[in-house]
Order: structure tokens, then sequence, then C-alpha cells
């Protein structure tokens, strides 16, 4: 068994826990979902760990049916490929 040092990491505390969680998991487990949140139309791309892209990316609104529409994409993707662990992250750009 790895020892992990909670501060080690260039990242401190945070980059401790996402490299543990990686290690852990096993990057061939993971499903990336990244998402782009817009005004009215987002758009969402599932992809594997090293960016190999598995659903190409599809627009969906902000309603309970956009949001079911990405969960099936997820659900059926992840038993496809026998993933264990999905990782989501949402870009919002209304900052700039």
């Amino acid at each position: 068994m790895m020892a992990y040092q909670s501060l080690n990491h260039i990242q401190g505390k945070n980059g401790s826990r996402w490299a543990q969680f990686v290690r852990e998991t096993g990057s061939e487990n993971m499903l990336m979902v990244a998402i782009d949140a817009a005004k009215y139309t987002h758009k969402a791309m599932i992809c594997t760990f090293y960016g190999d892209v598995l659903v190409n990316p599809f627009e969906f609104d902000s309603s309970l049916t956009g949001f079911e529409k990405v969960k099936e994409q997820i659900l059926v993707t992840k038993e496809l490929y026998g993933i264990k662990a999905v990782v989501v992250g949402v870009e919002t750009t209304g900052h700039y």
C-alpha cells in the first residue's frame, strides 16, 4: 500500500485528494464528462481520462429533459465501456 502525504502536492490538499482518487480508481476506470454551461444551450462531451472522445459534443438545455439527456448518455457510455467512476467538470463563463 502506498502512503500519501496530505499536503505534499503542488496543489496542496485538494491536489493530494485528486491524485489519491486517480491512483485508487485507476485512470482506465474513469469517465470524464466535460460540460460547457451557457445562458440557454449547454454542451457536453464524454471522454476518457486521457482525452479520447467517447461521445462527441452534444447540446442540451436547462430543463429536466436536458438533464435526463446528459444522464442517459453517461449511463449508456459507462455501461458500454465498463467504467466505475464518473467525473463531471462544468465550465461557466458568465463571469467574463
